[in-house]
């Protein structure tokens, strides 16, 4: 890191630093202000606020991890957020919306009654607070510190006034606070609009080094040439689909990826941080908006700067064992002065714009869901804003100390994805079948927390073997979650018919699973989620599946079919905004 490289970094962190004080008196207005913006977020802002959130700096780590395992088929990974993310954009961002909730726990007991509503909404937003978010925060922190040890070379420890103090604690320590400081004062409006400048940054570093490693191994040809002689997988490195060859793949993985973890997750009806930017947005429309926004730039420009990265990684350091350490590594070696600061600032861009996201949406939870709901009621705004800022303190403070202790970022990955997999078909009930209750939620929560618990202590994957041991483990969590789930529903009592009458009249669901409920309910007016939203939702499966995997055939070399791809998909996608904008 030279003078100018540190200088590019400087005036990053001091145009987002100015950016939290343009909106920190905005942010201490109301909770509303403070946690959704207002509502007054515009669309492509929203949008691109859910790219800056899923984009951290552990991002480009734990993907490069999982190409130079599994090749290109381990991205499927990742792709199977692609039919979830359809479901979540044209069906549930209108219901989170008319919903108009703080938080996505606060809908549980707009949802269900009683005292197992109460208990559920409060056990969850603990539980997200503390261990969930806490954990995601933590696997963030460590690939942080993995980028900046590698890429300024740092020792072990360093002295600090005299002192020896362990380099990970220290660089943990400045991290948090930098982040902290800013979610502290800056609030939700001043997260989506440091998430916009962050993105662009951070989307230009990733460009760059892909264009570089890139060149470097030759090209389209060279990289083939360069994979069929050091990669593990050689030519069958950029196949698409596993193969017997995708051994570290599999076909037991691709097969629960592409047709379980896109629901067996725990934001599969788009809760967490795509809901609370729903929430924000000015209306339905701008929801929808938001949500094909973000799935258009994420899977058709986002993602492919980093498996060129990785793909390239395999020929330039094919023995390097520590897959999440060659990212960071290649911005070492290969940025040029000037460039490489640009790169450092964008994975502090990535870094910071995620952060500060979950810092905002965690201490949502604490304070609307826990704090507000039974400790302290009644209060004045300013109170709770007050109280936020100190919760986001806390919050920081568990997620640096749970960062020293992870043993890597994909190994956190799997664990989350799996101690929450059996709760994934339970969100998407309760918004279309009305007999869905709040112990259906409870028994699967547990039931999945339990089994996941137990599985990763009695099925401990031998080494090169993770993802299929992975997702044979999230098979199980989902099938034994399913089963409590049934069985609480059938033996339970239904929600109250006037609580579900309520909320059949707010949120206007889809009417199939709602029938005995909307016959009461009397005419709530069009719910806008008929017949059309199949076959858009199909145009738009094609469109990005089509169009992602053109632009890869594309770049790879394979020119005639990604650009048959890529023109197919982009006529599915005129097709589908003509056939939304006439209707």
């Amino acid at each position: 890191m030279t003078t100018l490289d540190w200088v590019v970094v400087g005036v990053f962190m001091l145009a987002t630093m100015i950016v939290g004080l343009v909106f920190a008196r905005r942010a201490s207005k109301s909770t509303d202000d403070f946690f959704v913006g207002g509502r007054s977020i515009p669309w492509w802002l929203a949008g691109t606020s859910m790219l800056a959130t899923s984009f951290a700096s552990d991002t480009p780590l734990h993907t490069t991890r999982a190409i130079r395992e599994g090749g290109l088929a381990q991205a499927w990974f990742y792709w199977n957020g692609i039919i979830g993310g359809v479901l979540v954009t044209f069906v549930f961002s209108k219901l989170w919306r008319r919903a108009a909730v703080v938080t996505d726990n606060e809908l549980i007991e707009l949802r269900y009654a009683g005292r197992a509503a109460a208990t559920l909404r409060g056990g969850l937003a603990v539980f997200k607070s503390f261990f969930l978010e806490i954990i995601t925060m933590a696997w963030i922190t460590l690939g942080m510190v993995k980028i900046v040890t590698a890429i300024m070379g740092l020792p072990p420890t360093v002295s600090l006034l005299g002192t020896p103090v362990a380099t990970n604690v220290l660089v943990v320590a400045v991290l948090l606070l930098a982040t902290m400081l800013f979610s502290v004062a800056s609030g939700f409006w001043g997260v989506v609009t440091t998430d916009l400048i962050e993105f662009t940054v951070a989307m230009t570093g990733a460009v760059v080094l892909a264009v570089i490693a890139m060149v470097k191994v030759g090209g389209a040809a060279g990289l083939k040439a360069g994979l069929a002689a050091h990669a593990p997988m050689g030519e069958h490195t950029l196949d698409f689909t596993p193969g017997t060859a995708a051994e570290s793949s599999g076909m037991l993985a691709f097969g629960v990826y592409l047709g379980m973890q896109w629901w067996a997750r725990y934001e599969s009806d788009g809760s967490g941080q795509r809901a609370q930017r729903f929430l924000a947005c000015k209306d339905e429309n701008a929801a929808i908006a938001a949500g094909i926004w973000n799935l258009a730039v994420q899977w058709l420009i986002r993602s492919w700067p980093w498996y060129l990265t990785a793909l390239a990684s395999l020929v330039l350091y094919p023995h390097v064992k520590d897959h999440e350490s060659v990212y960071p590594t290649m911005v070492a070696d290969l940025m040029p002065v000037g460039l490489k600061g640009l790169m450092v600032a964008s994975f502090f861009a990535a870094f910071m714009g995620t952060m500060e996201a979950h810092y905002n949406m965690t201490a949502s939870y604490a304070l609307n869901d826990v704090y507000r709901r039974f400790i302290a009621k009644g209060r004045s705004d300013q109170h709770y804003v007050k109280a936020s800022r100190y919760l986001t303190f806390t919050i920081a403070l568990f997620a640096g100390v749970v960062a020293l202790l992870l043993p890597s970022v994909m190994s956190a990955f799997r664990f989350k994805m799996e101690m929450v997999a059996g709760v994934g078909l339970v969100l998407i009930g309760r918004w279309l079948w009305w007999r869905v209750t709040a112990r259906t939620e409870i028994a699967a929560l547990l039931t999945s927390i339990a089994s996941a618990l137990v599985l990763n202590v009695a099925m401990v994957a031998p080494a090169g073997e993770e993802a299929k041991y992975s997702a044979l483990r999230l098979l199980l969590v989902t099938v034994l979650s399913a089963v409590a789930a049934v069985v609480a529903t059938w033996l339970g009592k239904p929600e109250p018919t006037e609580h579900l009458v309520a909320f059949y009249r707010r949120v206007k669901p889809p009417a199939f699973g709602w029938r005995p409920i909307a016959a009461l309910a009397g005419d709530v007016g069009p719910t806008g989620i008929g017949r059309e939203v199949f076959g858009q939702s199909a145009l738009a499966l094609f469109f990005v599946f089509g169009g992602m995997i053109g632009i890869g055939k594309v770049l790879l070399g394979d020119l005639t079919v990604g650009v048959t791809l890529v023109v197919s998909a982009a006529a599915a996608g005129w097709v589908g905004i003509r056939w939304m904008f006439r209707a």
